[in-house]
């Protein structure tokens, strides 16, 4: 019985001390991520985006990554010396050419090598294709709270082995980026608690003072879909000549933004993309968007009565090249038509960075609050066995 009323007492006072942590913010959020060698990314960016914010916020946070065999400094600088090649796979390179240094400079671990100690009032963001990371924390007891980052649905289908649940993984909570993805997960784990939040489209990409040129840029993972673009409006379109394509992929975030500005349209094909950021990004920049409708249609290219007219949207990628030639005579001739301009418009009013910050704050006053009760709740079981 002394021994029983012992423990009840030293679990008490953890309790009661990861109570205290989270009313004077002694806590870290964790949040996991996977280095993307500077190549930009959307669910990256979104992820440390979160993470800065929360900073500024003047919550304590660091960004986890897995690299077995990561090179020191003291090696580095010893190869660099000796003008000896660098095995890139051994280097964490981050977000810095791509993102900028406000966001690379945030604190970085490699839980790899490095110790790596969790309290009960900590926080994780385990993003969705980490089922792994998700089987080790639960294997290991880790402590703290964790959650999911949910931005494509896909992904949760795709990594996670067959027969498995995020419930066996001891996981019942998630952040999500739209109510759709929220929607979709609990459609097939019911049981799962979802604050939805919003990315936001960054300042960068706004309306330009300069005059545009006569340019369209285009954006797509594969180099097959802008073939199948550029080469038919051609062969198609000869008196179309003088107008010039730019793929803008991989380019850093302001010169990204730069060129969207003086591009007239921007080409935009993503089947899988649950999101589609580049498409903001461009109308925000004053760009008509032509795009392939992806598979999950994201939130803000349909309404109850269906896709909307905020951009150019086929259903057909070999039909862009003829809705891309009659969008340059329109542009041409100053006659684009009223109600794409006033959706695109509309558009641009969401996913704002005031919605952004407003959410934020929403998200994660929620999930510290939902964490203290928790521990409230314990407290008062625990001292009611003592009595």
């Amino acid at each position: 019985m002394n021994n029983s009323k012992k423990q009840n007492d030293v679990a008490l006072e953890r309790v009661k001390q990861s109570i205290k942590d989270l009313k004077e913010n002694k806590f870290t959020f964790y949040f996991f991520v996977v280095d993307c060698k500077n190549v930009p990314n959307g669910n990256i960016a979104y992820i440390y985006e979160m993470a800065k914010t929360l900073k500024d916020k003047g919550y304590n946070v660091k960004m986890l990554y897995q690299l077995e065999d990561e090179y020191t400094e003291a090696e580095i600088y010893k190869l660099k010396k000796k003008d000896e090649q660098i095995d890139m796979r051994r280097v964490f390179v981050g977000v810095k050419e791509w993102l900028g240094n406000e966001y690379a400079s945030l604190p970085h671990m490699n839980i790899s090598t490095e110790e790596w100690t969790v309290s009960p009032s900590d926080f994780l963001f385990i993003p969705e294709v980490f089922s792994s990371l998700m089987f080790e924390t639960y294997k290991h007891k880790i402590p703290c709270k964790r959650y999911v980052i949910l931005q494509n649905y896909d992904y949760v289908t795709e990594f996670i082995p067959l027969g498995v649940e995020w419930k066996n993984y001891g996981i019942y909570d998630a952040i999500t980026t739209s109510e759709k993805q929220s929607e979709m997960i609990k459609n097939v784990f019911p049981y799962m608690k979802t604050n939805v939040l919003s990315p936001h489209i960054s300042e960068e990409f706004r309306k330009p003072i300069m005059p545009k040129k006569l340019v369209v840029n285009i954006v797509s993972k594969e180099q097959k879909d802008i073939n199948r673009i550029i080469k038919p409006f051609y062969w198609k379109y000869p008196m179309y000549k003088f107008i010039s394509f730019r793929d803008i992929r991989n380019f850093p975030h302001e010169k990204y933004a730069e060129l969207l500005k003086e591009g007239i349209i921007t080409v935009w094909v993503d089947k899988e993309t649950p999101f589609g950021y580049s498409a903001l990004e461009a109308m925000r920049c004053d760009n008509i968007v032509i795009g392939k409708i992806p598979e999950t249609v994201p939130e803000w290219m349909e309404d109850n009565e269906g896709i909307i007219n905020n951009g150019l949207w086929v259903y057909n990628i070999n039909d862009i090249p003829d809705v891309l030639a009659k969008a340059i005579a329109s542009w041409m001739q100053n006659s684009v038509p009223s109600q794409l301009i006033d959706d695109m418009t509309n558009t641009n009013k969401r996913y704002t960075l005031d919605e952004w910050n407003k959410n934020i704050d929403k998200v994660f006053n929620n999930i510290i609050d939902e964490q203290m009760n928790t521990f409230i709740e314990v407290q008062q079981t625990i001292e009611q066995n003592n009595k």
